[in-house]
């Protein structure tokens, strides 16, 4: 697994009801958690993720949770059961997968609003072939 920080969208903000310090905190501890789990260390993997989620419980989205986006949070939630039954592979399997959402646009969110050149937002047919 390669070492890549968590960024919200280019410079648009992720939701106008989300506090910027929150990302910030938000990302600064998924690094942490990344971190631990690349080294392998469990208890630190542990220590990263419970950040994740007090900082949920006192964050803007409903139920306390650490995201506002359905699917993140249940890949948030197989990272904590993993980690919950000791299995690092799984958790980073499941880090893994949070992360990659990150390198999409979220469901609802605006489309074309990366920095990134990586690639086109939308691909047109113009063919008229169906």
């Amino acid at each position: 697994m390669s070492t890549m920080p968590i960024s919200s969208t280019g410079s648009t903000p992720v939701c106008n009801n989300v506090s910027q310090s929150y990302i910030h905190q938000r990302r600064v501890d998924l690094n942490q958690l990344q971190q631990a789990l690349q080294s392998g260390n469990l208890t630190a993997a542990q220590t990263a993720y419970n950040a994740i989620v007090s900082l949920g419980q006192s964050g803007p989205f409903a139920n306390g949770a650490p995201f506002g986006v359905a699917s993140r949070e249940q890949d948030f939630q197989a990272i904590g059961t993993a980690l919950q039954a000791g299995d690092l592979a799984g958790a980073t399997q499941a880090f893994q997968t949070l992360w990659g959402s990150f390198q999409q646009p979220a469901p609802g969110s605006p489309v074309g609003n990366s920095s990134s050149s990586a690639g086109p937002d939308v691909v047109v047919n113009l063919s008229g072939g169906q």
